[in-house]
């Protein structure tokens, strides 16, 4: 793991990989430093440098005139060099394809996008709550997506689920307040 040696920012201190992904003090200048690594700094061969043409006979990248080919691009035929291939799903692709791929929805393994239901929750909540009579219809929706959608896939970004806490107990106030209005309104005795 030498190659892949993560520095503190105060003084340049290479940060065992033992203490990557959590926060830890500096032994060297005590400053408080917190390396966050992806797993993929573990994984052989990624980021593969492309290399030079040799002699003229060498097939080069489409996009690199001056990189040697590694592969084919298995949907159109472009040679690639290591810099340009996209491995997925065992399929070697180039940028283009690739980018041809998410938007026709063809690749279906590469999430592009997700809903984040936690907010669509909290909006359907909070919102409504300005003009009363929508309360009526939002605050049952809110707390149905909280429930459905409890378990689904967040954010690709890591986030807690305190929306989903606060769309709940937003969403149960309403209702409360709602149905107190209304049966304070039936109490007022008619004349």
């Amino acid at each position: 793991m030498a190659a892949h040696a993560v520095r503190c920012g105060g003084c340049s201190w290479a940060i065992p990989a033992e203490f990557w992904n959590r926060q830890v003090r500096c032994p060297a200048c005590g400053l408080t430093v917190q390396a966050s690594v992806f797993p993929a700094i573990a994984r052989i061969g990624s980021g593969a440098v492309p290399e030079s043409i040799g002699d003229e006979s060498e097939a080069s990248c489409f996009y690199h005139p001056h990189s040697r080919a590694a592969v084919p691009c298995e949907q159109c035929g472009r040679f690639l060099c290591h810099l340009c291939d996209l491995e997925v799903d065992g399929r070697h692709l180039c940028p283009s394809c690739f980018q041809a791929g998410l938007t026709s929805q063809k690749l279906e393994t590469v999430e592009a996008r997700r809903t984040m239901y936690d907010t669509v929750a909290l909006a359907l909540a909070t919102f409504p709550a300005m003009l009363l009579w929508p309360v009526l219809l939002t605050a049952p929706a809110a707390v149905f997506v909280v429930i459905r959608r409890w378990n689904a896939p967040g954010s690709l970004v890591p986030r807690t689920r305190i929306r989903f806490y606060l769309a709940s107990l937003f969403a149960l106030a309403e209702m409360g307040g709602a149905g107190f209005l209304i049966w304070t309104l039936l109490r007022i005795p008619r004349p």
